[in-house]
């Protein structure tokens, strides 16, 4: 026979699990109910992370395009500098040629400008005798058998003769090669006329020569003859009115 205490005892276990098993169930309705009401809330929050992440991925794209475009503009922005760096190296060299262009020009005026003066400077009255011409190959300044034989005639007409005269050197080329080159060219062709009239006894202080290249062409530069003849030096002889010759 159970005693009262224990039928008691009993009566509150069973009690305690109900209450428990009640509690539970109610818990986990809560917390259905709960999940229920937050699910449109989570579910925005992800199609939210869902669409910044496809704008981040927007976003990086256009700033790689970007970063693309940018290199490709510095690499033509490259290019131009070369470009014009080159053009400009170019044009200074072009404008150091006519710099060097400009002073043979002046070296040229110059030396009329002094052949001038010297024939203004003499009281003499001096008339130009027939012209001679001494005639070069091509890029040579060296005197043929012919031009030495013209040049003999001059110094010998001259020999008797110890003033009251001047010889006049115009050196000349073809329109072949620049300017600078002709001038030079042309200059070395009477310096060389110069240098036999002197070793015939011609005094230096009588001959006045210039260079001046490819100017006053006496024949077409477009055939080989007409070249042939404006590669010259003329030589002119000026007599006074009334020489003195030595006994």
């Amino acid at each position: 026979m159970v005693s009262p205490s224990r039928r008691y005892l009993v009566l509150c276990v069973v009690m305690l699990s109900g209450i428990a098993v009640l509690s539970g169930c109610a818990t986990k309705k809560y917390v259905r109910e709960q999940l229920q009401t937050l699910q449109p809330t989570i579910q925005e929050a992800q199609n939210t992370s869902k669409e910044n992440a496809e704008r981040i991925d927007a976003v990086d794209r256009r700033a790689q395009q970007g970063m693309t475009a940018a290199q490709a503009a510095d690499q033509k922005a490259g290019q131009a500098q070369q470009t014009a760096q080159t053009a400009q190296d170019t044009a200074q060299a072009a404008d150091r040629k006519a710099d060097t262009a400009n002073q043979a020009v002046q070296q040229t005026n110059n030396q009329i400008n002094t052949l001038e003066s010297r024939v203004s400077s003499i009281n003499d009255n001096y008339t130009q005798s027939e012209t001679q011409t001494i005639t070069f190959a091509m890029n040579s300044s060296t005197l043929s058998d012919e031009g030495k034989s013209t040049l003999d005639r001059i110094a010998s007409d001259l020999s008797g003769q110890a003033t009251g005269y001047m010889l006049e050197l115009q050196g000349f080329t073809d329109n072949t090669g620049s300017e600078q080159y002709n001038v030079g060219l042309s200059q070395r062709r009477a310096e060389a006329v110069e240098r036999y009239l002197v070793s015939k006894n011609v005094p230096l202080f009588r001959v006045s020569i210039v260079g001046l290249g490819k100017d006053n062409p006496i024949a077409d530069n477009k055939t080989s003859a007409g070249r042939a003849q404006n590669r010259r030096v003329e030589v002119r002889v000026l007599k006074s009115g009334s020489p003195r010759h030595t006994n």
